[in-house]
């Protein structure tokens, strides 16, 4: 009898050392959660403006605009600003009693003011489940939806290679290919592998991506194919996607979707 007392008051202890140590447990041990990051256009031809915002007392976003991983000496964020630039920019919350947040990224574009691609042939056709809008779609600088279902702007391929046919409205001088796709693995759709640029029959840039096979957050990829500065009047650019989505995935072994929403020539 004396021992299930024993036993019964060093129970009691512990529960009130549990007790005790949870009312004094530090603060650090939560995250905070993530900033709301928002900008007036994705694609601008001069100015779009960035708004950052997280309601919390004692909170600091923190941002950075070159793509570059946010820390304790990254910029800090006062009030909206505006960009005249592409940017890659991200963001995330300091707070002196809890964990730092996870980081929010958008990436933004500028454009022409002019409309550069007069015709766009694509081989083979988009999926008849994820039409897009047609080949126009694809110089309308409208962004599609990360949200894709329902979303209009998306083309879906299922296939090997994708190649586009591009016409430039008139001959220009041109650097760099950007292509906009979406990245969404739980849904199977994944970043191209390899992306190259051909002008009448000469390769004249090309891209790889090994981060296509990396499990990643969901959201726009930007992908920018670096070309060899010259003048141009059309281009053939050919898309490879993953041959199979990666083992880590639970899809493994069967073919990625590819999801692209504009072309832009810079």
């Amino acid at each position: 009898m004396r021992t299930i007392y024993s036993l019964l008051v060093l129970a009691m202890l512990c529960q009130a050392c549990i007790s005790q140590n949870s009312i004094n447990a530090s603060t650090e041990i939560f995250s905070l959660s993530a900033p709301q990051l928002n900008v007036s256009s994705v694609f601008f031809d001069s100015i779009t403006t960035v708004r950052i915002s997280f309601d919390f007392p004692n909170a600091v976003i923190k941002y950075s605009l070159n793509g570059g991983a946010v820390n304790q000496n990254s910029k800090i964020y006062t009030a909206p600003f505006e960009l005249t630039e592409s940017a890659v920019i991200k963001a995330k919350v300091y707070h002196p009693d809890y964990l730092e947040s996870d980081v929010v990224q958008v990436e933004v574009v500028k454009t022409s003011t002019e409309k550069t691609i007069q015709e766009i042939t694509l081989t083979p056709d988009a999926s008849e489940n994820y039409p897009g809008l047609g080949t126009t779609g694809l110089g309308d600088l409208v962004k599609g939806a990360e949200q894709f279902g329902g979303d209009k702007q998306w083309m879906g391929f299922q296939t090997d290679a994708i190649s586009a046919a591009i016409k430039l409205n008139s001959n220009m001088e041109v650097s760099i290919l950007v292509l906009s796709v979406l990245t969404n693995q739980s849904n199977w759709i994944f970043a191209p592998a390899k992306i190259e640029v051909f002008n009448k029959g000469e390769k004249v840039g090309v891209m790889s991506y090994p981060n296509s096979a990396i499990e990643t957050s969901s959201g726009a990829t930007f992908l920018r194919v670096p070309i060899t500065k010259g003048t141009y009047s059309e281009f053939t650019v050919v898309v490879y996607p993953l041959d199979e989505i990666p083992e880590w995935h639970q899809g493994k072994g069967t073919s990625p979707w590819f999801f692209i929403d504009e072309i832009i020539i810079q």
